[in-house]
């Protein structure tokens, strides 16, 4: 007969057709005792339904090719496209929503389209949600104060002997998050300085996250963040018995500008009026002449005199000696670092000033006292006020200064280092 079947064609087909309606009745008693199943399932089971569907939607990433990132073992892939064009990432987008708001959690986010409990009839047949409140992020972009910084350090000169940068300085455009930035100029002295100012550079910004995430009062959270690196850096390895650093720090939160310092090195806003240029510093040297820093040393055993030449006149600023012996010599009240210093009196305790930005407001200069030390800040704002970029306003500063100290000092010239930040107001 051959290799072909011995059943005729005409009854094959009858077969298979009794075979696909008996097992579409099969799937149909199935998928009923599975519904009446789901119906039986207590609200518990409903509700925990309900959570592990949303978990598991929040993983969902925005990324073009619908890939879960970092998601845990078990996240569900993107959803993909429904009919109509409509994605299912809708409901993903709307439960794994993120704001910076502390008043806005997601049980209170209202959406357009959104019913309480229908979560289906959203994807279905709702608008594309938009969060009530919120701003477009172009929008948002568009009313947010905006930095523009440029840092420079430049080390000093001393004839015949090759001088080492002690400056440091640091300058996070975006911090923490995207309307936190944070600005620091250090200023190192003594046998180690320049490590000390690099510890600073390098370990005060990770160490202020925690304390300005957790600590509402900016102030405080600043203060415990300066005395945590000088507990820091007593610890390490660097030799800083003789050795410590200046800090002047600024953060920008919004429009609210907190700065706090320790030593010599300053902060200026340059503030655009009606009659010009007007300087407003941010800081005042930590000078141990000032009665309530003169107070604590000499509260703490220590001495604020001026060194003696040899003929037993004055030279040089004061500065803050042992009772008994001619050191350390520190020329500031407050420091970082400096650990016989402060058995003394001196302090690594910041001060604060806090100011609330106007669209007067234009830019801040933060800089080491080998900036201050020929130009005043009436002058610095000056020259930094004549150049739209902050890379060529800092550039210019610098090397004003280095000229100044060339000329003054006879070839003698301190590290100088500058921050500029020009602030972007909001059309």
């Amino acid at each position: 007969m051959g290799c072909g079947s011995s059943v005729p064609v005409e009854a094959a087909d009858q077969q298979d057709q009794q075979q696909k309606h008996s097992q579409q009745s099969s799937q149909g008693q199935t998928s009923v005792k599975q519904g009446a199943g789901n119906a039986d399932k207590s609200p518990e089971e409903s509700t925990k339904a309900k959570t592990t569907r949303a978990r598991r939607l929040s993983y969902i990433s925005n990324d073009a090719n619908g890939a879960a990132v970092n998601a845990p073992p078990g996240a569900a892939a993107p959803a993909t496209s429904g009919p109509g064009g409509r994605s299912g990432n809708t409901r993903a987008r709307r439960l794994s929503y993120v704001t910076n708001d502390p008043n806005a959690t997601p049980a209170n986010l209202k959406f357009s389209g959104e019913a309480d409990g229908n979560e289906e009839g959203e994807l279905e047949g709702a608008d594309e949600p938009t969060v009530q409140g919120q701003l477009a992020p172009e929008e948002q972009e568009r009313r947010t104060l905006r930095v523009n910084v440029a840092c420079m350090s430049r080390a000093g000169r001393e004839p015949g002997f090759k001088k080492t940068n002690q400056d440091n300085c640091f300058a996070f455009e975006k911090y923490i998050t995207e309307d936190q930035s944070l600005f620091g100029a250090m200023d190192g002295h003594g046998p180690h300085g320049h490590l000390v100012s690099g510890y600073v550079k390098q370990h005060l910004p990770i160490i202020l996250v925690n304390h300005l995430t957790l600590e509402k009062d900016v102030k405080k959270a600043l203060t415990q963040g300066f005395c945590e690196v000088d507990r820091s850096l007593a610890n390490s390895r660097i030799d800083c018995e003789f050795s410590g650093s200046t800090a002047v720090v600024s953060y920008l939160k919004g429009k609210t500008l907190t700065t706090a310092w320790v030593g010599d090195s300053r902060g200026v806003l340059g503030r655009e009026g009606k009659r010009g240029w007007e300087a407003i510093d941010l800081t005042t040297d930590h000078k141990p002449t000032a009665p309530e820093e003169k107070a604590r040393i000499l509260k703490s055993n220590g001495r604020v005199e001026r060194l003696v030449d040899e003929m037993g006149q004055p030279m040089g600023p004061y500065r803050v000696w042992l009772q008994y012996a001619w050191i350390p010599g520190l020329a500031m009240s407050r420091a970082l670092g400096d650990v016989l210093a402060h058995q003394v009196g001196v302090t690594s305790e910041p001060d604060h000033t806090v100011m609330e930005l106007t669209p007067q407001d234009k830019f801040i200069v933060l800089a080491s006292d080998g900036v201050w030390e020929f130009i005043s800040s009436k002058e610095a704002v000056e020259i930094v006020a004549q150049y739209d970029s902050a890379e060529e306003a800092c550039r210019q500063l610098v090397d004003e200064a280095y000229q100044r100290w060339l000329t003054e000092e006879e070839g003698v010239v301190d590290d100088i280092t500058a921050v500029v930040v020009r602030f972007i107001h909001p059309a």
